[in-house]
C-alpha cells in the first residue's frame, strides 16, 4: 500500500470514528420518579429549566443565574421549545470537529495502529451523550485549531477557535472563561514568537469580543450578570460541592494516578521542547496541564461519584488536540504506545461504573446511528408536559393557584413546570445552589420586587446542610410576607402552598454586636435570629483548597435539651449567614414557625469546628437580628 493510498485509508477511518460520535440518544426526555429521596428531582429539574428558560425568553444573569447558559440544553439535550434542527446542526459540527482532531492524530503518528487503536477506545470512553463534559470537549477542539493557527495562521483557523469558545461561554460560563485565558496566552505566546502581527492579533481578539457581545443579544444574556452570577454559583459548589466519604477513595487514587500519568507524559514534551530550544510550545504543554488539573478538580468537586468516573472519558482527549504532533524527536513508538496504556488504564477503571461497560459502550457508540435518525422523526418539543401525575398537586390547589406567578423550593421545577402553573422563579432558581451571600442576596431583591404570587414550599437540603441556611434571606423574608394558603402530601413528602400578603415589607436589619469567636469553641447564640462568621483560610488552607478538596467545616449546634446536631457547610455559606433563631426540622416545622416560633426549640450554642491545620483560629462573628 503507497503512502497517498495509506493516507486515505486512515482519512475514511477518521471519518467513520468520527460520524460515530453522533449524539446519542438525540434527545433527553425528563425521568421522573415519584418515589424515593426528593434529590432525585434535583438534576431532572435543572435540566429541563435550561430549556425552559430559553423557550420563555428569559434573560440570562437577571432571570436566571446559574453556571450553565443559554446553549446548555445542548449539554442536556432536553429539547423543550428546541428545533431538532438545531441539535442536529450541533452534532454536524461536533463530527467534523472530531473528524479533524482524529485524522490529524492518525496521520501524524509514527505507529498508526496504535494510534488507531488509541483513537477507538477514547471514543468508547467517552459517553454517547457528552452532558456536563461536553464544554470540555469544545475546549479541545479549541486546543486543536490553536495548534493549527500556530503552525499555519490561516483567518479560518482563529475563527474556529472563536467559535468553539463562544460556544464554550454560552453553554457553560467556567469552561468558556478558562478558553478566553488560553486564547489571550495563545495570542501572546504568537507575538513574542512571532508568528502574528499585531494587526492580526487585534483582529482576532475584537473578532472575540463582537461574536461574544452579538451572541449575547441573540442569546439574551445580561453579559455582567451573567459573568458576575455563574462565578458566585463556581466559587459557592467549588467551596462546599465535594465527595467527603470514603466510598469511592480507591476510585478517587486511581483519578489521581492517571492524572499524574499524562502530566508526566505532558512534561516529557516539555522536556524535548526545551532540549530543542523551541520554547514557544511550552504554551501548549501549560494549556494541556491546565484542562488535565481542571478537569481532575472537577471530577472531585461535584458531590457526584460520576464525575469520577468522566475524568477517565474525558482526560485522553489531550492526546488529539496536536500539540504531541509540533516536537520532532518525541515521534516515537514508545511514547504512542504509552498514550494508548493511559487509554486501557481509563477503559478498566470505567467498566468499573454501573451502565458503562465497554460492550455497551461499542453498540451504543458504533450500531444506533438508525436510532440516532428515527429520534430524529419522532422529536417532541413538548417533553415536560407528559408526567404530572408524577408530580402530583390536587385539583382543589391547581384552581386555587390559577394563572398566578408561582415558585417553588426547594428545587423540583417539574411541580410547576409539568402542571402548566404560570412559573416565576427566583434567579437561583434550586436552594442548593445560594451558596455565596451574593447569590442570597439577588434571591432576596428579586423577591423583594417581583415576589410571586405563591409558592409551593417544601423545606430540605442535600449532603448534610441545615435547610434553613440554603437561601436563607428569602426563606426570612417568605416567613414574613407570606401565608399559609393550603397543604398536601405529594411523593410522600408534605408540602406547603404559601400566598403572598396584601403589603410586601423588606427584611429590617439590625446587628446587635461583634465578637471574636474561636474555632472548634462553642459560640454563645444570645437569642439572636442569626450570625454570620468570617472564618479565613491559613496558606496550608488556601493551598489545600486549590489543589485539592477544600478542608471540611462543620457547624455544631446545641439546643435547651442539649441535642447536639451536625451539619456541613463552607467559608461562603458561614459569611451568608447561619439561621439560629430555632431549630426548624421539617416542613412541618417551617409551618409551626411561620405560625408560632415559640413552640419550636432554642438553639444555646454554635461551634464552627474544622481542621484547625488548615484555618486561622480567630472568627469574626456578627450578631444579627431581622425584623
Amino acid at each position: 500500500m503507497n503512502i497517498v493510498t495509506r493516507e486515505r485509508v486512515f482519512t475514511g477511518i477518521a471519518l467513520l470514528m468520527a460520524i460515530a460520535c453522533f449524539t446519542y440518544p438525540f434527545v433527553e426526555y425528563p425521568h421522573l420518579v415519584n418515589s424515593g429521596p426528593n434529590w432525585l428531582g434535583l438534576d431532572v429539574s435543572w435540566q429541563v429549566v435550561l430549556s425552559y428558560a430559553v423557550d420563555n425568553d428569559w434573560i440570562w444573569g437577571k432571570d436566571i443565574v446559574y453556571t450553565y447558559g443559554p446553549l446548555g440544553f445542548l449539554s442536556t439535550r432536553v429539547g423543550i421549545g428546541i428545533s431538532r434542527w438545531v441539535f442536529l446542526a450541533f452534532d454536524i459540527y461536533l463530527i467534523t470537529n472530531f473528524f479533524f482532531l482524529f485524522r490529524d492524530y492518525l496521520l501524524n503518528a509514527t505507529d498508526r495502529f496504535i494510534a488507531l487503536a488509541t483513537v477507538f477506545c477514547t471514543t468508547l470512553l467517552m459517553s454517547t451523550s457528552h452532558g456536563s463534559d461536553l464544554s470540555w470537549v469544545v475546549l479541545i477542539f479549541s486546543f486543536y485549531w490553536m495548534q493549527r493557527a500556530y503552525t499555519d495562521g490561516k483567518y479560518i483557523y482563529y475563527a474556529l477557535i472563536i467559535i468553539n469558545l463562544a460556544l464554550c461561554f454560552f453553554i457553560k460560563l467556567n469552561a468558556g472563561l478558562i478558553g478566553f485565558a488560553f486564547l489571550i496566552g495563545h495570542i501572546i505566546n504568537l507575538l513574542f514568537s512571532k508568528r502574528i502581527s499585531y494587526l492580526k492579533s487585534i483582529i482576532v481578539l475584537s473578532g472575540t469580543a463582537i461574536l461574544v457581545l452579538l451572541g449575547s443579544l441573540l442569546l439574551k444574556v445580561n453579559l455582567p450578570g451573567y459573568l458576575k452570577g455563574a462565578i458566585e454559583i463556581v466559587k459557592g459548589y467549588n467551596d462546599v460541592m465535594y465527595l467527603d466519604t470514603e466510598c469511592y477513595t480507591r476510585t478517587e487514587h486511581n483519578v489521581n494516578l492517571l492524572f499524574l500519568g499524562l502530566l508526566i507524559t505532558t512534561l516529557v514534551y516539555a522536556y524535548f521542547a526545551i532540549k530543542e530550544k523551541k520554547y514557544s510550545l511550552l504554551f501548549f504543554v501549560g494549556i494541556t496541564a491546565g484542562y488535565l488539573f481542571l478537569l481532575k478538580k472537577q471530577a472531585i468537586l461535584r458531590n457526584d461519584s460520576q464525575h469520577y468516573y468522566e475524568y477517565f472519558g474525558y482526560a485522553s482527549l489531550v492526546f488529539f488536540s496536536g500539540m504531541f504532533s509540533l516536537i520532532d524527536r518525541v515521534k516515537i513508538k514508545k511514547l504512542y504506545l504509552l498514550q494508548f496504556v493511559f487509554v486501557l488504564f481509563s477503559m478498566f477503571m470505567i467498566a468499573e461504573y454501573p451502565g458503562r461497560q465497554i460492550d455497551k459502550s461499542l453498540e451504543n457508540r458504533y450500531f444506533t446511528i438508525g436510532n440516532y435518525f428515527k429520534q430524529f422523526r419522532k422529536y417532541n418539543t413538548t417533553p415536560h408536559l407528559n408526567s404530572a401525575h408524577l408530580r402530583y398537586i390536587p385539583k382543589p390547589v391547581l384552581e386555587k393557584i390559577g394563572n398566578s406567578s408561582i415558585d417553588v423550593f426547594p428545587w423540583d421545577s417539574e411541580y410547576i413546570i409539568e402542571n402548566g402553573l404560570n412559573y416565576k422563579p427566583r434567579p437561583v432558581f434550586q436552594s442548593f445552589s445560594a451558596y455565596t451571600a451574593y447569590l442570597q442576596r439577588i434571591n432576596y431583591e428579586h423577591y423583594l420586587k417581583n415576589a410571586p404570587e405563591y409558592i409551593l414550599y417544601d423545606y430540605d437540603a442535600i449532603d448534610g446542610r441545615y435547610a434553613f441556611n440554603d437561601d436563607f434571606l428569602v426563606n426570612l423574608f417568605i416567613c414574613k410576607n407570606y401565608t399559609f394558603a393550603d397543604s398536601f402530601v405529594s411523593n410522600s413528602r408534605y408540602r406547603l402552598l404559601l400566598r403572598k400578603k396584601t403589603e410586601i415589607a423588606p427584611l429590617q436589619e439590625v446587628e446587635t454586636k461583634q465578637i471574636t469567636a474561636g474555632l472548634n469553641q462553642p459560640i454563645p447564640v444570645e437569642w439572636v435570629m442569626t450570625m454570620r462568621a468570617e472564618l479565613k483560610y491559613n496558606f496550608a488552607g488556601k493551598l489545600q483548597s486549590i489543589l485539592d478538596r477544600p478542608p471540611v467545616i462543620q457547624i455544631v449546634m446545641v439546643d435547651r435539651n442539649n441535642a447536639v446536631r451536625h451539619y456541613k457547610t463552607s467559608v461562603e455559606l458561614l459569611k451568608a449567614g447561619i439561621f439560629l433563631d430555632r431549630w426548624v426540622a421539617s416542613t412541618r416545622g417551617f409551618e409551626v414557625y411561620m405560625r408560632d416560633k415559640n413552640m419550636l426549640d432554642v438553639f444555646n450554642t454554635v461551634t464552627i469546628k474544622a481542621d484547625e491545620k488548615y484555618f486561622e483560629k480567630d472568627i469574626k462573628v456578627k450578631y444579627i437580628n431581622y425584623k
